[in-house]
């Protein structure tokens, strides 16, 4: 079974891109099969971490409909089981991918044939990102011990819980209604929180989110 590890920052220069590498490295070194997945797209940079050529096709040919499957665009690095997928910065729009092609990428990380697949995510909160840090219950954050950084974290965390639990329902149901709700009511500091939301869901709807908890 693939265990796939998101690595995600809610700012840039962080040291996301580093840490996705040293681990992957780590992680190969003790034997597991590893696949390292730049996608952080439109700033792809993790290739020149593993000394990677940018030459290579990546998630860009397959936005563009150039390769079929995540299997197509593996490619070896110099280190034993360390298996690269290019974030791909050769090819326009690829940072804007349409929803097709992030179902089929979500669908085909699973596929990987590997221990662990780990994915280099851009910085910020947009849904692309939380929903590739998403595609696991667990990943990592990579924080710096200054404000901003802090505060992006923190950002990226609400913008996650909120993403999990509006996904989590029907797109016509009340379920949905109430987050939607809640998100564009609640004021910073308020006491108002996600868990609350989530713990009345379960109680008013036990049949529909017993989960979400």
């Amino acid at each position: 079974m693939v265990t796939i590890v998101p690595i995600a920052s809610g700012k840039g220069g962080v040291g996301k891109t580093v840490l996705a590498a040293n681990l992957g490295v780590c992680l190969a070194g003790l034997g597991r099969t590893v696949v390292l997945v730049d996608l952080d797209l439109g700033g792809a940079n993790l290739h020149t971490c593993l000394g990677v050529k940018n030459r290579n096709p990546g998630i860009g040919a397959l936005a563009w409909r150039q390769e079929k499957s995540l299997s197509d665009l593996l490619v070896q690095t110099g280190v034993d089981r360390l298996w690269f997928i290019p974030g791909d910065n050769l090819l326009p729009g690829t940072a804007n991918l349409e929803f097709f092609v992030k179902r089929k990428i979500l669908k085909d990380l699973a596929r990987l044939p590997a221990d662990f697949v780990l994915l280099d995510l851009g910085a910020g909160s947009s849904y692309n990102v939380v929903d590739f840090f998403l595609a696991s219950s667990s990943g990592l954050l990579v924080i710096q011990p200054e404000a901003t950084s802090i505060l992006n974290a923190y950002s990226f965390l609400k913008t996650a819980v909120y993403r999990m639990l509006f996904r989590s329902f029907p797109k016509a149901g009340e379920e949905r209604r109430r987050v939607i709700e809640f998100a564009s009511r609640r004021v910073e500091g308020s006491g108002a929180s996600f868990l609350e939301l989530a713990r009345e869901l379960a109680r008013d709807f036990p049949t529909t989110a017993p989960g979400v908890l």
